[in-house]
């Protein structure tokens, strides 16, 4: 999918990402694209959000360059400024200091590290045709143990449809790794009337 149609992806996580890019180590010499209450966003950051918004750096350059693109650049430059204002003002008011507001940001900053964490990790790699294969036997194997196994369509059949299980399998495997190893690495310990069944 293009990035060029993809402006709710762009909104969703700019606010989070221009944060995140105003932090450089080195002064950003680039020209000023917007000023919002005294703070400056640059081409420089603005060209950093579009790269990590993006997984294809060609199409993150092409929304960059494109003369075609030229709206669409202008959308999310007020977008970015649009949320560094909102930032502002609820500094301004007090509304980050809100312990509601506090813990639903850190909610959500809890699910953006793990997305990313889950990005790190992710193998792009289609699977060949003997991990599906393996995959779909595996299945079977568990339909038959659970007296489920009458009309089974053939591997070539439902190939696609094995496809799309095995990756989300992969991508069940990988969270659940990555909750293993982050409970590994930051033991949590909760009282005996708040911990789940089965934990």
């Amino acid at each position: 999918m293009s990035m060029l149609t993809r402006p709710a992806v762009l909104l969703a996580g700019s606010a989070l990402l221009l944060s995140l890019a105003c932090k450089t180590s080195k002064p950003d010499a680039s020209r000023v694209i917007a000023n919002v209450g005294g703070e400056k966003i640059t081409e420089a950051e603005f060209q950093d959000v579009v790269r990590t918004l993006s997984q294809d750096p060609k199409e993150a350059q092409a929304f960059l360059t494109d003369p075609a693109a030229r709206e669409e650049r202008a959308n999310l430059a007020n977008r970015l400024a649009t949320s560094r204002a909102i930032s502002a003002y609820a500094k301004q008011t007090g509304l980050d200091q809100d312990p509601a507001v506090k813990r639903q940001l850190e909610q959500q900053q809890a699910t953006v590290y793990f997305q990313a964490l889950a990005k790190q990790r992710t193998v792009t790699a289609e699977p060949t045709d003997e991990q599906l294969l393996a995959f779909y036997k595996e299945q079977i194997e568990r339909m038959k143990a659970a007296g489920q196994a009458q009309g089974i369509p053939p591997f070539e059949v439902v190939k696609s449809q094995v496809a799309q299980g095995y990756k989300q399998k992969r991508m069940a495997d990988l969270q659940a790794s990555i909750l293993a190893e982050v409970k590994a690495k930051v033991p949590v310990t909760l009282a005996d009337d708040y911990r789940p069944a089965g934990e």
